[in-house]
């Protein structure tokens, strides 16, 4: 089985990546194949909403020029994918917002027959971390990851959060348990799927 996570950090040395390396890991001893992907070396460009993919049915099909088809393959071959990011104001990074938007494009609408989305059995799930608890400051993540994937018709495990709590050292025993448990979480929900 193999994961892709998305990470939507901006900043190079990242609680974000810290708590995404330490589930990566944790998957990674469960014998699922990580790949990872940091949108600060990648040009994501955003949606600009003229609905041209959804009439090329058999792939990504949007027209922008950018490095989101090669995210978008990588999303196709995945089990699980990931959008991990820091949360600001409320919601993930324009990076990663922009990723989201785009996922959009894998939903098709061929003229004369019924609409259809290329994903096929991806599950997703979300990593946060934020200067306040999560209900308080990662809610509207959620709801967007839950929403994105509802809209897809696809599974949303949940997510794994982390607050930061000022001393530089966000992989504390407690968060690297959590990441542990919510690889767990992942791998069952992916293991449901082949039952």
């Amino acid at each position: 089985m193999k994961a892709y996570i998305i990470l939507g950090n901006t900043r190079a040395v990242s609680n974000t990546e810290a708590l995404a390396n330490a589930f990566a890991d944790a998957l990674t001893a469960k014998g699922i194949d990580v790949t990872k992907v940091s949108l600060r070396t990648k040009n994501i460009q955003s949606c600009v909403g003229c609905d041209k993919c959804h009439s090329v049915t058999d792939s990504f099909g949007c027209e922008i020029k950018d490095d989101m088809p090669e995210i978008a393959n990588k999303i196709l071959e995945s089990d699980l994918v990931v959008l991990a990011s820091p949360i600001y104001t409320w919601m993930p990074t324009p990076p990663l917002k922009a990723v989201m938007d785009r996922i959009y494009a894998f939903t098709k609408y061929p003229e004369n027959s019924e609409a259809f989305n290329l994903l096929t059995n991806q599950k997703f799930a979300m990593i946060a971390t934020s200067g306040d608890d999560c209900d308080k400051n990662c809610d509207l993540f959620d709801e967007s990851m839950r929403r994105m994937a509802n809209f897809a018709k696809k599974t949303y495990i949940g997510y794994l959060a982390a607050k930061d709590l000022g001393d530089g050292n966000i992989l504390r025993q407690e968060v690297i348990y959590d990441a542990r448990q919510f690889a767990d979480k992942c791998v069952n929900a992916l293991n449901e799927v082949r039952q």
